[in-house]
């Protein structure tokens, strides 16, 4: 009885595990936090993600490069979005930081307001579009991370379903050919039986695959 219990809560936290997995991976929560940076103290915003920190930190330099002007300071990037006349005269100048998390293999990425010469009744309104910006990357970045797993998965899934067709095809030739030649009977029928058995074996890794792939455009629309 002992032994059976065991054997359950095993099984019950390898059921758990992934899902909770899946969950964080593409998190899109922003949490406050204040930090050092050179010497100076920043009330910002700080990020979670369970990808490598040299990935994100490509990404998200590719991210910032194609919308800011950077200072490379080596410990964190000072970073401005140069004003758009339209909208505001205040650019819009901020600071960011990367670190890797290296025992969960994870990265934090930590955004904050520069506030030196800004009004105090803009410090809000530029914090928000600081936050912005953060949840503007994980979500296109995130949405990126998926369409591509999608696009392998449904290339998979159609190999997959390639392969059986094929002998699904040859099972049925096989048929014909019990009618047309009975003394060969018998191997036909051998031949049948190892064409099903590889049609239920791909079938199963089929509704696998289909299974992934509906998992993964679900996780899709809840970053959008």
């Amino acid at each position: 009885m002992k032994g059976l219990l065991h054997c359950c809560l095993v099984l019950v936290i390898i059921i758990w595990l992934p899902a909770k997995s899946s969950a964080q991976r593409y998190s899109l929560k922003i949490s406050s936090a204040n930090f050092n940076l050179g010497g100076e103290s920043f009330q910002g915003y700080s990020t979670l993600f369970d990808q490598s920190y040299k990935e994100v930190k490509k990404e998200w330099w590719r991210y910032v490069n194609s919308r800011t002007i950077i200072f490379n300071k080596k410990t964190h990037l000072e970073l401005t979005v140069p004003a758009q006349k339209r909208n505001s005269n205040t650019p819009l100048k901020f600071v960011s930081q990367l670190k890797e998390n290296k025992e969960s293999k994870s990265s934090t990425l930590r955004v904050a307001l520069a506030t030196d010469g800004i009004p105090d009744n803009q410090i809000d309104e530029l914090k928000s579009k600081v936050r912005h910006l953060i949840l503007d990357f994980k979500v296109g970045y995130f949405t990126r991370l998926i369409q591509n797993k999608i696009e392998v998965q449904e290339t998979t899934s159609q190999k997959i379903s390639i392969e059986m067709d094929k002998y699904l095809l040859s099972n049925s030739k096989l048929q014909q050919w019990i009618d047309k030649k009975p003394e060969d009977k018998d191997k036909f029928i051998e031949k049948l039986a190892t064409n099903t058995r590889k049609i239920e074996k791909l079938q199963n890794q089929l509704n696998h695959e289909q299974a992934q792939l509906v998992k993964l455009k679900k996780e899709l629309t809840l970053i959008k």
